[in-house]
């Protein structure tokens, strides 16, 4: 994916008496101002996702996306001992993975009509939201496969749909293949999604599982400069940061920054962060009567603030 570039920034200026000028505040491209995003995903809800993939995920820090084909989720492990049961995917919610919505039977949306495309769609938010409580704000293709009409018929009410991604799982994807991808998202500043399905069976699973987790820690490692987060969640940043406006002014020695934002907050409601250049200072800032704790990385200071906030006052 191309690098989304962040909104501009207007000013007006009044008297000042502050080192920070209109040109040192942005929102940084991704969360707390990392170079690059990945999310992790997975297709199908197969079994392997609760029991080997989202605790290694969980040992990092992280959280992954889990498509799910409802038509396979059952109560009774008995009736596919391959696939979650309802309770693994509601845990898995609860421990703040992505679980979201990959079609009701697996269907190519492509060779269907639209009606029954609908259906599919439909019929798979229901039943992610009836034991979720909440419709899936995503949506991953069938096979990959899609057309202009199902991109704008999965897209209602969602913020993302995974559209191209790299191969994660153990038959396509070798070492330095895996490692091209991440180096490549930091060359360029790119959100990828990585994907596979199962780690010990199934489709482009893994001939050494140990190749998946090796692969986890090596991005781990590098974890200060790449946001590993949710598709979800990356999908509402990149979208709120290339919207947000951000009007800077002046009151004697305090920078004044208002955020506006015209956006579904029940969509788009990931918090922003904004880049400061503070040349080694200390600032203090706070937005709606609450302090913003800085980060201060290489002479930049970084703020998380709600784009849909009152005013960032920063001293």
């Amino acid at each position: 994916m191309k690098r989304i570039i962040v909104a501009a920034v207007t000013a007006t200026a009044l008297s000042c008496s502050t080192d920070i000028t209109k040109e040192d505040i942005r929102i940084s491209d991704y969360k707390d101002g990392k170079e690059c995003a990945v999310s992790f995903t997975f297709d199908d809800g197969m079994k392997e996702h609760c029991t080997i993939v989202a605790p290694e995920l969980e040992k990092r820090g992280w959280r992954g996306t889990f498509w799910l084909c409802c038509a396979w989720i059952h109560d009774d492990p008995q009736i596919d001992t391959t696939h979650m049961t309802w309770q693994e995917v509601v845990e898995m919610d609860r421990k703040g993975h992505e679980m979201s919505n990959h079609a009701w039977s697996h269907a190519n949306l492509t060779q269907v009509t639209m009606e029954e495309a609908r259906a599919e769609i439909e019929k798979n938010d229901e039943a992610i939201a009836a034991h979720l409580g909440k419709k899936p704000v995503t949506f991953c293709f069938p096979y990959n496969a899609y057309n202009p009409e199902t991109v704008e018929l999965a897209m209602e009410g969602r913020v993302g749909a995974r559209l191209k991604e790299f191969w994660l799982g153990g038959q396509n994807s070798p070492k330095e293949y895996l490692e091209k991808q991440i180096q490549d998202a930091l060359d360029s500043g790119s959100w990828i999604a990585g994907m596979t399905h199962g780690i010990n069976y199934g489709y482009d699973c893994y001939e050494d599982p140990a190749e998946f987790t090796d692969f986890l820690d090596y991005v781990k490692a590098m974890e200060d400069r790449i946001w590993v987060g949710t598709f979800g969640e990356v999908a509402a940043y990149v979208k709120e940061a290339a919207e947000c406006k951000l009007t800077v002014s002046y009151e004697g020695n305090k920078v004044i920054v208002s955020p506006g934002l015209d956006l579904d907050s029940s969509l788009y409601d990931m918090p922003l962060t904004m880049e400061i250049n503070a040349d080694g200072g200390k600032i203090k800032a706070s937005q709606d009567g609450k302090e913003l704790k800085p980060e201060y990385r290489d002479g930049k200071a970084y703020l998380q603030f709600d784009p849909y906030g009152g005013n960032i006052t920063i001293r």
